[in-house]
């Protein structure tokens, strides 16, 4: 990945991030998220605020809360369904969602037409990175584990990681 789309205070939020390992694919956006940018939505910004509240955040209404099971949940409305590996299927989109010490999902992150993954770093830049791991850890900025893998078929039209 080329050196000259790299981020140094990305790298102290994320020790694991290293040249040639990822590289910054957008400026910074705070109109969505890690969530929203998994579904193919960078309009919104996705999270669950309580029942009958909305604060100008996106999450469907069929879904009553943010947990593990839930974020899974919301995947489904759009078709994603748990799979057992992140290894690059050509037609397949996957996601892997990651978790804190807490078992709450902290992060989503979205394999492209490469096989490379993609992330929406909170509200500010993207970036492609070459493992899931590099944004794995424990310190306060890290996301935690990815726990679960999901997938579904590839289209053309639904393409934020052309």
């Amino acid at each position: 990945m080329p050196d000259d789309e790299l981020d140094s205070d990305l790298e102290a939020l994320f020790p694991k991030l290293r040249p040639g390992l990822y590289r910054v694919t957008s400026p910074k956006d705070p109109r969505y998220n890690c969530f929203a940018f998994a579904a193919n939505d960078t309009q919104h910004y996705w999270q669950y605020m309580g029942p009958g509240k909305h604060g100008g955040y996106f999450w469907p209404k069929e879904i009553n809360g943010d947990s593990l099971e839930d974020v899974i949940s919301v995947y489904g409305l759009i078709g994603f369904q748990v799979c057992e590996t992140s290894d690059f299927e050509p037609d397949i989109v996957k996601i892997a969602i990651y978790i804190d010490d807490d078992s709450i999902p902290s992060h989503v992150a979205r394999q492209t037409r490469r096989g490379v993954w993609k992330s929406k770093l909170g509200r500010g830049k993207d970036i492609e990175h070459t493992s899931l791991q590099l944004l794995e850890g424990d310190e306060p900025h890290e996301y935690g584990r990815v726990a679960v893998l999901m997938k579904k078929r590839r289209y053309d039209s639904e393409d934020v990681d052309k």
